[in-house]
């Protein structure tokens, strides 16, 4: 109750504040109580506001439990009871609805004095749903959107995001749509939108959301869909949302980086933190499961099997090792298997041989059904939140993926920016929340199995656990360290936990007790600096979306001003661009001086960014304004030189390529180590094998960047164990000595190329900032598009080493992916260690 003293005390006039209560400690009845004061206090109508419907309705039912009055206004308006909506407006009764009813065009609840939003941290989808358009591939519009930006963005983009064959763009790729581009082509864009988008579809009312400030929006385009939104809601021209009295948000985790702020668009937000007492509470026991670090024994996990399919053994019989998950689901009747993609939980279930009929695709509707069934399996994709499934309804689930990107704005902020630090508190909500979906209370328990070694990998990085709940930090380390024996002991401790039999009870309860007192909880290092910048991009955004520039840019310079810390660098250059881009929309508009500071800053932006290619792909820059990458200078000289000198002979250009490809195509270590040194040759780089004891592979070295290459090729499926990860730790180092200098360059990268990505745990915490794990497909793509731009550059340049050449190798290694920059970006996407 000491929240609600809290509240009662300083926040009844607050016009927004927030309250963060972990889960199972009562979050619903404070949010209904303070809801139920207001509205009769004050005669105030009140709505409550849900994620989802089945959420709405376990509020309702919560509600009524305690004698108050409320009434569910869900599914569509026109079903709605005129009795129910009368007592609202009336404010005889709280309305609880869903997100989607107050952010939409059409809001049929426009009209309260107070909104309660539940799981506050799970808005950002559902908020910035209402402002964001999506044009699936499948779509005409997603070509005609192309056409419409004819002329304005580079062709080359075109052809990799809709072209067939090699030089196309990966399925992951995300570009950022040039704003200089989208301001050339409005009136086109406009047009193709207006004319393709189906009326009275959400398409259609999105749009209608955006049409007028389409000009202030971000155009991200992959190979699946564009996506089109502004980078902050602009909340504030939503009557539905601004005019209550105030807004009051629930949430278990509130986070400590401005993650509220940007998700809803408003700022300030008065905080409520949650009692003391509750850091070391829990909401519930869960016992996590990592099967990619079980030992296979031989003698005790193998069964046998008659391969001629008969009910008795014959001598015909043979020993099998079974999947090691498919054994830990067959504990429970009914699973949860939660993935980032659908495709990711149909590949599971389909693995662990789910029948079809036991199989329940996540939506409100079906959610409600496995619930209520004594057998199944609930396929939900990207669902962190919004689902609960409390006590027995689901006591086993299956968690893979690392919830990084759930829209193209965050991956374009994650994989081209690298700005992983920036969505840490994001990502750390999802994974916190995800694995929390069968554990709603301090009673409650599951077992949490994680698939795959990106989420392993995350899992036992404490750069990402230390600043989640003490009680998740032990029951992490403690399954980390239980998992690492045979697959029978494993699955003979999962039955323990299911069961909370004596044998949990005495070993696993202690060991959980001991490691959550050794526990402690730290923030994420960037969470304080993106705290205080939140208010001022909410600030910025809204300037934008009305279309001020000047004011804009200016106000995005103070947001880039405030931006110091070494790892917000990346973020920093994204706003200066912004800064950029919106200071050139004011000169345009007349102001003659904004052109000047527009180009300062669009300086300032590539100064911030040295090394990445996401900004030159966006906006180049006058060559006099700042300097090219030395590294990519360095490839265009020295590729020239073997132009003219040890490629000059057709035949031996092309025996020596296709003798590298075969090379990087196979496995055996000392022809693969050959592969990379004239893959490194064919990329301008000075290629050599450092010599001595636990040297790299290979090293590519240019000026500006340094590049080594640690081949792991003759690996399947064994773990990258300490020791291989801190030798690869020193291979810069190494080189670095045996040259005689002091240090490496600035942004240089140390990268292991192997078949399998999974890690030994213990040496994720170890692995130097520097370095990356990336697989043998990726470096033999590499190699491929290094041929492909050889052969043009071999059909184009004759040979002379004047400016016009050194511009057309440049052009053909950027279009090609292979300038020493780009190079180091694809080979890059995956610290060992971080986001």
């Amino acid at each position: 109750m000491d929240q609600l003293r809290t509240y009662s005390a300083e926040h009844v006039e607050s016009p927004d504040v927030a309250l963060e209560l972990p889960t199972g400690s009562g979050k619903t009845l404070v949010g209904l109580l303070i809801a139920e004061w207001r509205r009769r206090s004050r005669r105030e109508r009140v709505v409550y506001a849900c994620p989802t419907r089945q959420l709405a309705l376990q509020v309702v039912d919560a509600g009524l439990r305690q004698g108050i009055e409320l009434h569910a206004l869900i599914d569509s308006h026109h079903d709605w009871e005129a009795r129910h909506v009368t007592a609202y407006t009336r404010s005889e009764a709280i309305a609880v609805t869903t997100y989607s009813h107050i952010f939409n065009v059409n809001s049929h609840l426009a009209d309260a004095k107070t909104i309660v939003f539940d799981d506050a941290h799970a808005a950002e989808g559902y908020v910035a749903d209402a402002w964001a358009l999506e044009v699936p591939r499948t779509s005409s519009v997603y070509g005609d959107l192309f056409d419409a930006f004819d002329g304005a963005i580079d062709p080359h983009v075109l052809g990799r995001m809709t072209g067939e064959g090699a030089d196309t763009s990966s399925a992951h790729e995300v570009r950022l749509i040039p704003i200089s581009a989208v301001a050339d082509r409005l009136n086109a864009v406009d047009a193709v939108l207006d004319a393709g988008l189906t009326r009275r579809t959400p398409a259609r009312y999105r749009f209608s959301m955006i049409r007028e400030s389409l000009g202030s929006c971000l155009f991200y385009v992959s190979r699946d869909n564009w996506y089109i939104r502004p980078m902050i809601p602009p909340s504030f021209q939503h009557p539905p949302y601004v005019d209550p009295d105030q807004r009051v948000y629930l949430s278990a985790t509130l986070g400590e980086a401005g993650e509220l702020e940007r998700a809803f668009g408003r700022s300030p937000i008065a905080r409520i933190p949650s009692p003391s007492a509750w850091e070391r509470t829990g909401s519930g026991r869960r016992f996590f499961v990592f099967p990619d670090l079980a030992q296979f024994d031989p003698s005790s996990d193998t069964v046998a099997v008659d391969p001629a399919g008969s009910d008795e053994l014959t001598g015909l019989a043979e020993l099998v090792q079974p999947s090691l998950s498919q054994r830990l689901a067959d504990l429970a009747a009914k699973r949860l298997i939660l993935t980032q993609r659908g495709a990711a939980a149909k590949e599971i279930a389909d693995d662990l041989a789910v029948p079809r009929v036991e199989r329940f695709h996540a939506s409100d509707l079906t959610v409600e059904a496995f619930k209520r069934a004594d057998r199944g399996t609930l396929l939900a994709a990207n669902r962190y939140d919004g689902m609960d499934l409390a006590d027995d309804t689901c006591r086993f689930m299956i968690m893979a993926d690392v919830p990084t990107a759930s829209h193209l704005q965050d991956r374009f902020l994650s994989s081209k920016l690298r700005a992983g630090d920036v969505l840490a508190e994001r990502i750390r909500t999802r994974v916190v929340q995800g694995a929390g979906r069968c554990t709603r209370g301090p009673q409650d328990w599951a077992v949490v199995v994680i698939e795959g070694e990106g989420l392993l990998r995350y899992l036992s990085n404490p750069d990402h656990t230390q600043s989640m709940p003490v009680e998740l930090q032990a029951e992490i380390e403690f399954g980390l360290a239980a998992s690492g024996g045979s697959f029978s002991n494993v699955v003979a401790l999962t039955r323990s936990a299911l069961a909370q039999d004596e044998d949990w009870r005495q070993h696993g309860e202690p060991a959980l007790a001991d490691g959550r007192a050794r526990a402690t909880r730290s923030p994420q290092p960037l969470a304080g600096d993106l705290a205080g910048s939140a208010p001022r991009e909410v600030d910025a955004w809204r300037l934008a979306w009305l279309g001020d520039w000047e004011a804009a840019g200016r106000a995005a310079v103070t947001v880039l001003e405030g931006l110091t810390a070494p790892k917000a660098r990346a973020y920093r250059a994204m706003w200066a661009y912004f800064a950029s881009a919106w200071f050139t929309k004011a000169a345009a508009a007349g102001n003659a001086s904004a052109a000047t500071r527009a180009a300062d800053l669009l300086a300032t932006a590539h100064r911030a960014s040295p090394g990445s290619v996401w900004l030159r792909e966006i906006q180049t820059i006058a060559a006099n304004a700042v300097e090219n990458e030395p590294c990519d200078e360095t490839a265009i000289d020295n590729i020239l030189s073997l132009r003219t000198g040890a490629f000059r002979s057709a035949a031996t250009f092309s025996s020596r390529a296709q003798t590298m490809l075969g090379q990087l195509a196979q496995d055996q270590a000392s022809p693969y180590e050959l592969g990379l040194l004239e893959l490194g040759r064919l990329l301008g780089a000075e290629s050599f094998k450092p010599t001595g004891q636990g040297q790299a592979d290979s090293a590519w070295i240019w000026e500006g960047l340094w590049i080594s290459v640690e081949a792991k090729s003759e690996q399947t499926t064994d773990r990258l164990s300490m020791e291989y990860v801190r030798q690869a730790n020193t291979h810069l180092a190494s080189i670095t000595h045996d040259r005689g200098v002091e240090d490496p360059p600035t942004g240089s990268v140390s990268v292991i190329s192997a078949h399998s990505r999974l890690i030994d745990p213990n040496a994720v915490p170890i692995a130097a900032p520097h370095l990356y794990l990336t697989t043998t497909d990726v470096v033999l793509d590499i190699a491929h598009d290094a041929h492909r731009a050889w052969v043009a550059i071999r059909a184009s340049v004759t040979g002379d080493a004047d400016e016009a050449t050194r511009a057309e190798i440049a052009k053909i290694l950027w279009e090609h992916h292979v300038l020493p920059s780009q190079v180091k970006e694809r080979l890059t996407p995956e610290p060992i260690r971080g986001l």
